[in-house]
C-alpha cells in the first residue's frame, strides 16, 4: 500500500473544506488504526500549505491536528462572525454540511468514523467563542 499518492486536496465552496479525493490511492480493504493515522497525517501534511485559505465566504482554514491515540482528525477554522450572529439554523446547516462531507464523499472517511475515529472541526468565532462539530454519519443520511 502506498499512502504517498494522495491525489488532491479540494476546496469545495458548497461543502467547506473537502479533503480526500482518494481515487488515486491504493488503500487496503481492512484499515487499521495505524493506517488511518498515516493517512490522516498525510492529509494534514498536504493541507498545511492551505492554512489561511478561505473555505467559504466567512471561514478560513486555521490548521489540522491528527491525534492518533485518541483516533481524532481535527480541523481548525476561523469564522468571521460573532456569536450573536450565529443562530440554531446556521449551526444546524454547518453540522449537516460537515457530516455530509465526511460521511458521503468517500468511504474511507465514513469507514474511519464507523471504526471509532472522530472527524471534527473547531470553529473559532471572531469573538473567541469556539464551537465543536463532529461528523455524524447518522445526521448525513437526513
Amino acid at each position: 500500500m502506498r499512502l504517498g499518492r494522495l491525489a488532491a486536496i479540494l476546496l469545495v465552496a458548497e461543502s467547506g473544506l473537502f479533503i480526500g479525493y482518494l481515487s488515486q490511492m491504493s488503500l487496503p480493504n481492512e484499515m487499521t488504526p495505524e493506517l488511518y493515522c498515516l493517512l490522516f497525517q498525510k492529509v494534514r501534511d498536504n493541507l498545511t500549505a492551505n492554512v489561511g485559505t478561505r473555505v467559504d465566504p466567512v471561514t478560513r482554514l486555521a490548521g489540522v491536528d491528527v491525534i492518533c491515540d485518541r483516533k481524532a482528525l481535527v480541523f481548525h477554522h476561523k469564522v468571521e462572525l460573532q456569536v450573536r450572529q450565529i443562530d440554531e439554523r446556521w449551526l444546524a446547516q454547518r453540522k449537516l454540511r460537515w457530516s455530509k462531507t465526511y460521511c458521503n464523499r468517500h468511504p474511507t472517511f465514513s469507514n474511519a468514523i464507523s471504526d471509532g475515529w472522530k472527524i471534527s472541526t473547531i470553529l473559532t468565532l471572531a469573538d473567541g467563542t469556539e464551537l465543536l462539530i463532529d461528523a455524524n454519519c447518522h445526521d448525513a443520511e437526513a
